[in-house]
């Protein structure tokens, strides 16, 4: 991938373009309807999202 191709050459990994971030990011996506379901929250709105994800980084 990218990322491996950078280090071996000892090239930095960041910044990166916003979109990427975006869609490897599940913090950045707390108000995407798809994600609220896939957590068990569809129709909740953003910050229960990302609460429900925190937690379960916490616990991961």
């Amino acid at each position: 991938d990218e990322v491996s191709a950078r280090r071996a050459k000892n090239l930095p990994t960041v910044p990166t373009v916003l979109s990427r971030e975006k869609a490897a990011n599940p913090f950045l996506r707390a108000d995407d309807p798809v994600l609220a379901g896939q957590v068990g929250l569809a129709g909740q709105d953003a910050v229960a999202v990302f609460a429900e994800i925190r937690a379960r980084k916490d616990s991961f």
